[in-house]
């Protein structure tokens, strides 16, 4: 009884995340419904085989199987060269029409797309970079895309090889250091992508996580201006001086303080619906626990920790940070894929 109680339960967990759950069969861009039709195909062909195969297998058990009072072995069939070759061919067919599927597919997703927005994607030991090189403005961690528009990315490492993924809108890129893949996609739906670094890369590699924040093309355009003619607020002046203090030699705020890209850019850290690459919410409390003892949240992380600083600077400074937006936007209100 308590198996069956336990078994219902996490069923219903189950359940209880479906609407958040990570998959490439949501069908909310051209590439994964790409995807989805050649998984259909694999899926008959998989089908059809093992009922072919477990069929056959079940008749000849069943045909041939040992007879009442039945002695020695029965009559020994040797060779039929028509069903040899009928079993060859149809393999070799199946092979094909996958091929030919397979090569549309990947035409299809490959070829490039005019006008499409671009955006260098860099990765780090354990971040990401999206530099809008077109728009004027960087960010960290979090891209954010115009609903029903192509896109370009641009995929590099300065590292070692990381692969970018958001299994919701596109397959894997890798990311080579001295090198630049492209992948081309469109996000058709708004929504909180969830991407992930799907190359082993370090010890933080399962946290080496980041967001795709798919808006309306208004809401969009509406950022991008914002984010051009931005200025970095000072929510708290205590907080700014502990972050120059501190901060600047790593981390950068839109080229309004000393430029880095030792650290993620931060101009828009309060917008973020995450922090530390994904792997937690973007909470004042998180903020403060990640600034003091960041290896604590993220083993190999380059980011030192500060237990040095007074509850009182560490407090100003999470102020400041948080406070580091364009304000009117609220992305956490976006649906999770």
């Amino acid at each position: 009884m308590r198996r069956a109680f336990s078994a219902l339960s996490l069923f219903g967990l189950a359940l209880a995340q479906e609407a958040h759950r990570v998959a490439i069969t949501h069908p909310f861009s051209p590439v994964n419904r790409e995807t989805n039709h050649l998984l259909v195909w694999v899926l008959v062909f998989s089908v059809l085989i093992f009922g072919v195969v477990a069929g056959a297998l079940a008749y000849i058990a069943w045909k041939f199987r040992a007879r009442p009072g039945q002695q020695g072995e029965p009559p020994q069939i040797h060779g039929n060269d028509r069903l040899e070759v009928i079993w060859t061919l149809i393999p070799v067919a199946i092979i094909l029409i996958l091929f030919g599927l397979t090569a549309r597919a990947l035409i299809q997703v490959n070829k490039p797309i005019p006008g499409a927005m671009k955006v260098e994607v860099t990765g780090y030991q354990f971040w990401w970079d999206f530099n809008y090189t077109e728009l004027g403005f960087r960010n960290s961690n979090e891209l954010i895309l115009p609903a029903g528009v192509p896109v370009e990315l641009e995929v590099t490492s300065k590292d070692v090889i990381h692969s970018f993924w958001v299994p919701g809108l596109v397959g894997k890129q890798d990311a080579i250091p001295g090198q630049k893949t492209r992948i081309r996609f469109v996000a058709e739906k708004p929504g909180n992508y969830y991407g992930f670094c799907a190359e082993l890369c370090g010890p933080s590699h399962a946290r080496m996580l980041f967001r795709v924040l798919v808006v309306p093309k208004e809401e969009f355009d509406r950022f991008v201006e914002a984010a051009k003619g931005y200025t970095p607020p000072v929510a708290d002046a205590r907080g700014r001086e502990v972050f120059q203090q501190n901060c600047v030699a790593c981390h950068s705020v839109q080229g309004k303080m000393p430029p880095a890209v030792i650290g993620p850019e931060l101009g828009f850290v309060g917008n973020r619906v995450s922090l530390a690459a994904g792997i937690v919410d973007n909470t004042p409390e998180h903020l403060k626990a990640w600034i003091k003892d960041p290896a604590s949240m993220k083993p190999g992380t380059k980011m030192p920790g500060f237990p040095q600083l007074s509850e009182e600077d560490l407090d100003a400074l999470v102020r400041y940070l948080e406070g580091l937006k364009v304000e009117g936007f609220d992305f956490r209100a976006l649906p999770k894929f």
